[in-house]
């Protein structure tokens, strides 16, 4: 376990689990598995099945919307879960209002109605699109 200068336990692995996936539609399923057992593994307090369905959505996004291999990233933290989103293209995602006849458009809306907080920010690269799951109790 990682320790804080004055020598208290953490509790926090400081290393990310990481995947790289194709921009194949398989992909979003291994991300999901991956994302939810890397919550599993590293924040069990963490609702896994919440990580799964809000890394669908930001990875569906990814793969249709974004350029190149899509890296995902599980960090645990302190207080709960922080799960990035990284693909190449630069144009960040935008909360839409969709109507009922829409087929899509409710992903950003669903992330933010379940997450602790996300956001998104442009890289050399592209984009990152991240989403924090706080603990349960938390």
């Amino acid at each position: 376990m990682p320790r804080v200068p004055d020598g208290q336990d953490t509790g926090v692995n400081p290393e990310p689990y990481e995947m790289l996936a194709e921009t194949v539609p398989a992909s979003v399923a291994r991300i999901r598995r991956f994302a939810s057992d890397a919550a599993r593994t590293s924040a069990p307090d963490v609702d896994a099945d919440t990580v799964a369905l809000l890394v669908s959505e930001v990875a569906t996004n990814a793969l249709v919307h974004g350029r190149g291999s899509v890296r995902v990233r599980v960090h645990p933290t302190a207080r709960g879960l922080r799960v990035e989103v990284h693909d190449g293209n630069p144009a960040l995602p935008a909360r839409r209002r969709a109507t009922p006849m829409d087929e899509g458009g409710r992903g950003i809306a669903l992330v933010e109605a379940l997450s602790a907080g996300w956001g998104a920010e442009h890289t050399a690269e592209g984009k990152n699109v991240w989403f924090e799951v706080t603990a349960r109790g938390a």
